[in-house]
Formats: C-alpha cells, structure tokens, sequence
C-alpha cells in the first residue's frame, strides 16, 4: 500500500482525549482478541498511567492527521519503577506509545509519526526509548526496523529499547 498524505504535528495539552484514544487503539490491536469499552479500559489503574495527566513534565507526542481527522499518534512518557508501566526500563527512558487507526496501518504513518517522535526526543536531549509489545503484533517487525531490540521477552510480551 502506498503510503498516505497526512500531516504530522505536535502533540499539546489539548490532545488529552486522543492520547487515551490512541491507547485504547493500541491495546485493541488484535481484532481476534477483543477487550472491553474504551471507558472500562482506560480507567483501569494500570492502563490509566499511561493517560492521566496528560503533558507533565517529560511528556511528548506527535499525532498524525488526514484531512483535520485523526488518524494516529506516537507518544511517550516517563515512568519510575513503582509506577507498573510494561515497558519500563529505567528512570531516564521514555517509554513509546503509538497506534494508528485500523483503517490506515501498513501505509507509513506509524513509521512516520515514530520517526518525528525520535527527532523530537533527541533534540531535547533523550537517549533512548523503551516499549513494550506482544510478541504477535505485527508492529513488532516495525519497531525492529525503527531500531527497537529486545532486551526481555517473556514469551508473551517483548520489552525492547532503542537509542536514538
């Protein structure tokens, strides 16, 4: 498929409801393996880490647009240890979050808005990122060709960093 024209721009405070959009799409990555309402999920104390309080200090994204309409974002955040995030690696290292819309995946964008958000990383100074990924998401074999590398897997979920 031929990659489509969107705009890539920053994300901002504003952009709390499509960062929790674009979490739930992530999660809900597998059409086989359907998970419960947006509202239930999202709320959920180990989910909402990755949402609440969006654009604290270390928070950034990029969300991608077609037309004015979302169609995807990339974001990441800092956590500690004690916060429980899955694709922690340590104090210092973003972890990623990035989803695209169903509809548009395998035409670039997730590529795109992962490129931005590195670029954006890196200018202020972030040496790396983390994520994590089941191991049958086909965005796996994306995050290798973006740099990723496993650093433990556990035979379910991958947990893979990047240096930028």
């Amino acid at each position: 498929m031929s990659e489509m024209p969107c705009t890539i721009r920053p994300a901002t405070p504003d952009d709390r409801d499509l960062v929790t959009a674009a979490l739930y799409t992530a999660l809900a990555w597998d059409p086989a393996d359907p998970i419960p309402p947006m509202d239930v999920v999202v709320a959920h104390p180990k989910i909402a880490v990755y949402h609440e309080g969006w654009m604290r200090p270390g928070d950034r994204g990029v969300v991608a647009e077609i037309y004015g309409a979302f169609v995807g974002m990339a974001y990441c955040r800092v956590f500690d240890e004690s916060m429980g995030s899955q694709g922690f690696y340590d104090d210092e290292t973003p972890e990623l979050a990035v989803a695209v819309h169903a509809a548009f995946r395998g035409r670039g964008i997730g590529r795109r808005l992962i490129e931005a958000l590195h670029g954006m990383a890196a200018d202020a100074g972030v040496e790396r990122m983390s994520l994590s990924v089941a191991g049958g998401n086909p965005a796996l074999r994306l995050y290798e060709r973006m740099g990723y590398r496993t650093v433990r897997d556990t035979g379910g979920d991958r947990l893979m960093v990047a240096d930028l």
